[in-house]
Parts: structure tokens; C-alpha cells; sequence
């Protein structure tokens, strides 16, 4: 702040006048921080605006491949022993399962060590483990011959099992090295090869099976089933078998088509595109008379997108024979451009001809979820998308308005210290005269004086 006087000598407050010929002179940059805050807002609007673009892109992902679109629900009569899970690919329909061998991993445990820790516990030389068919050779010399180097030397080298120490609790000999396998099967069998190791310290592990590699034993309607796992999928299209008990006797599993679950991802999507709707509709309101203008107001890349979308779901496809367009299964465009859903058209629709339905909706199908996807990269890429585009043209003006504020700002303090200094000229100059006419005013004779004399 340049120094003043405050019109001490002129009896004019020239601190309020220089703030107030400054306020004055800064107009234009009010303006400028006006639009830079327009622009931000605008901003932020697209950047909400590209999020609604984008749930509405996953909720139609839900529903973009038959396994997606035709949901399927079990049951099971013992969930205990055998639960099931579905997608929509799943064959409907009744399934006795029996269940006669769980699907297991493979153990071996070696001998009891009083000490874990020490080297020279395990002889020197070499170490061989086979493991689902792949033989690992391990070098054990005397910077790992302990039997905690051991396990780390296993989990380091060879994937697909877990090596540790147990302590049993012994008072003389506590310790065993477990190698247990991680994957269940048949195939995936452990073979422990101690014949390389010809060192003449310690002593040589000897291993013995505590859990044997099996496959998982079931029936399916009367037909043996062996499974390398207890989530025995592959054996019915779109189920999975979720295998946890052997049982005395069969348990029932009942798969359904379920509408209701179709109808509620379909509900997602039309939810997710109002929400996207409803938020373009709100910031392109404008009242003159209320000072409402929504930020979108003006931007005729929303207005294309809207219409862009809005064609797209009332266009017919030809995807199927019967339902070809939305309004078909029910989607009802409303004077808002919201979409309200019939969802008994929609069920009627889903009894009638499933697999049309989809094709709407299936990527790769030419239907109505290759047209809104497309939309959705045209506009909503966050690289090259016509709104990163936009936004990137905004933060430009953003810029480029800040430098001009900032030049403003420099400007404007050079004026205040111009008024500053005028002003303060002027109160110096004023003092001088007030001083000079004080001195004048000394010089000239008294005229009481001189009546006195006469």
C-alpha cells in the first residue's frame, strides 16, 4: 500500500477516493474473475457429468452377454454339504448330486529335529522336489543347512506349496518340516528326492504322507464326476457345484431362470441413465427473472449428446424378429427425456423371447448397447472423447484469463501508487501555499493599528 496522507491538509479523504477510482478502474477484472469462476464451475460440471456417463456405461455392462442379461438362481436341499452358484448361461433344470471323495491336497511331514535353527541340521548337497510333475533341485551347503533355511529355500524356489515349520511341543525333539501342496487334485502329487544329499553333518529328513492328493468323487444324475477341485464347474453349463461334505445320501439342486433378477439389472442401467438425464435437464435451466443459468447453458456439445442418445434408445434394430427397440420390452421415453421402465412389458418380453431381449443389449450385436457404447467412447473418453476436448479448450480460457488478471493486478497497484503520490503532491503543495499565505498575511499592517492612531 503506497503512503498517503489522508487529506490532512486538504480536508479530503483521498484514502477513499483512491480506493474508490481503483474499484472503478477495476471493472474488467471483476469481469475476468467473473468468467474464471463461470469456467470452473462449467469445469466441474463435465467432470460430474463424465462420472453419470460412466456408471451408466457399468450398469449396462451388467447386461451386455447372455450370461449377463439371463440370470439363473439355485437351490440346494443341503447347503451344507453341496451349495451351487449360477450365471445366465445356466441349463435349468433338477440335479441329484452324491458325493462319495472331497477333492484334497497333498502333505508331507518329516522327521522330529530338536533344532531349527542351527546350521548343519540338514547335510550338504542337493535337495529334490517334484511337484504336479515339475522336479525343483535345491543346493543346500553351509549358509542354509538349517531347517528354517530349508523352508525358506522351498517357498522361495517352488510355486504351488507352502513350506514351514511346526512345533509340536515335544520337550526334546519339537520341530517338523511340513511341505504342503496348494492346489487340490489328483495331479498335483509331492515326491521329496534326499539321495543328493551327501554331506556328512546332520541329519537327512525322511517324509512321511499325511494328506494324500485326491480328486473330488461325485455323481450328477447317476453319472461319475472326478473334479481336481470342489468347485466342481464344466459339468453343467453355467453351474458350479460347490462341493464340502461326502454324503449318505443325494441332495437335490433346483436351477430357475430368475426374471426378477433381469428385470432389476435392466431397472440399474435406466436408473443410472436418469440420474445422468435429471443432472443435464438441471444445469440447463434458465430463468432470466430468477438468475438461474445453468452452467451447461450455451454448450451444444451436451445439447448433440442428448440427442445423440435419445436416438438411440428409440431407434429400431435389427437384432431379433419381434423385439427390435426399446419401447418394445417396455422403456417409455418421458417429456424430460428420463426413460420410465414397464417392467410387466418388460417381463412378458422376457418369457416370450429372452434371447431377443439380450441381443438388444449384447455387445457385438448391433443392437442398442453397441450404439450407446459407441456414444459413450465418442463423448466420455477421458483421453479423446468430445468432453475431455471441451474441458481441455476450458482450462485453456482458464489460463489465459489468469494471466490477464494477474497483468491487471500488476496494473492497478501502479495506478493506486499514481493516485497516491498525485494526491500527496497536491496536500504538499497546498501546505505550502497555506504556509506562504500565513507569512504574507504577517507582513501586511495591522488595520486595528491604524484606527487606533486617528
Amino acid at each position: 500500500m503506497p503512503i498517503t496522507v489522508g487529506g490532512i491538509v486538504s480536508g479530503i479523504d483521498t484514502d477513499s477516493l483512491i480506493d474508490k477510482l481503483v474499484e472503478a478502474a477495476s471493472v474488467p477484472m471483476t469481469v475476468m474473475e467473473e468468467d474464471v469462476d463461470e469456467l470452473e464451475d462449467l469445469d466441474d460440471a463435465y467432470d460430474e457429468l463424465s462420472e453419470l456417463i460412466e456408471a451408466a456405461k457399468t450398469a449396462l455392462e451388467a447386461i451386455d452377454s447372455t450370461a449377463d442379461m439371463r440370470a439363473a438362481t439355485g437351490t440346494s436341499s443341503d447347503e451344507d454339504a453341496v451349495a451351487v452358484t449360477t450365471d445366465g448361461t445356466a441349463v435349468t433344470g433338477r440335479y441329484q448330486i452324491e458325493v462319495s471323495q472331497l477333492a484334497a491336497s497333498e502333505t508331507e511331514v518329516s522327521q522330529a529335529y530338536s533344532d531349527k535353527d542351527s546350521t548343519g541340521v540338514i547335510p550338504e548337497g542337493t535337495l529334490s522336489i517334484t511337484y504336479a510333475g515339475t522336479t525343483t533341485s535345491l543346493t543346500i551347503d553351509s549358509t542354509n543347512s538349517s531347517l528354517s533355511d530349508l523352508a525358506d529355500l522351498i517357498n522361495e524356489s517352488i510355486s504351488g506349496v507352502a513350506a514351514y515349520i511346526m512345533d509340536t511341543g515335544d520337550a526334546t525333539s519339537p520341530y517338523r518340516l511340513v511341505i504342503a501342496g496348494l492346489d487340490t487334485g489328483a495331479d498335483n502329487t509331492i515326491t521329496v528326492d534326499t539321495s543328493g544329499l551327501t554331506g556328512t553333518s546332520g541329519t537327512v529328513p525322511s517324509f512321511t504322507e499325511t494328506s494324500t492328493a485326491t480328486d473330488a468323487t461325485l455323481t450328477v444324475n447317476g453319472i461319475t464326476i472326478t473334479h481336481p477341485d470342489n468347485d466342481v464347474d464344466g459339468v453343467v453349463e453355467g453351474i458350479t457345484f460347490n462341493i464340502n461334505e461326502v454324503t449318505t445320501s443325494a441332495v437335490t439342486i433346483n436351477v430357475e431362470t430368475d426374471i426378477d433378477t433381469t428385470v432389476a439389472n435392466i431397472q440399474s442401467f435406466v436408473d443410472a441413465y436418469n440420474a445422468m438425464r435429471k443432472y443435464i435437464n438441471t444445469h440447463r435451466a434458465y430463468d432470466s427473472e430468477n438468475s438461474i443459468k445453468g452452467e451447461f447453458v450455451g454448450e451444444s456439445l451436451v445439447v448433440n449428446m442428448m440427442r445423440s442418445m435419445q436416438t438411440a434408445i428409440s431407434s429400431a434394430y435389427t437384432t431379433g424378429s419381434t423385439y427390435t427397440s426399446l419401447a418394445s420390452i417396455g422403456f417409455e421415453t418421458q417429456q424430460d427425456g428420463t426413460i420410465e421402465l414397464d417392467t410387466e412389458a418388460l417381463e412378458e418380453a422376457l418369457e416370450a423371447s429372452p434371447g431377443e431381449v439380450g441381443q438388444l443389449f449384447e455387445t457385438d450385436s448391433g443392437g442398442f448397447g453397441d450404439a450407446f457404447k459407441a456414444l459413450v467412447e465418442m463423448y466420455a473418453d477421458e483421453d479423446e472423447g468430445f468432453i475431455a476436448t471441451r474441458q481441455e479448450a476450458i482450462n485453456d480460457q482458464i489460463d489465459v484469463l489468469e494471466e490477464d488478471i494477474e497483468d491487471f493486478e500488476e496494473r492497478m497497484a501502479a495506478y493506486e501508487e499514481r493516485l497516491a503520490a498525485q494526491f500527496l503532491a497536491m496536500e504538499l503543495a497546498m501546505a505550502e501555499m497555506q504556509d506562504a499565505a500565513a507569512q504574507l498575511e504577517a507582513l501586511l499592517p495591522s488595520t486595528s493599528s491604524n484606527d487606533d492612531d486617528d
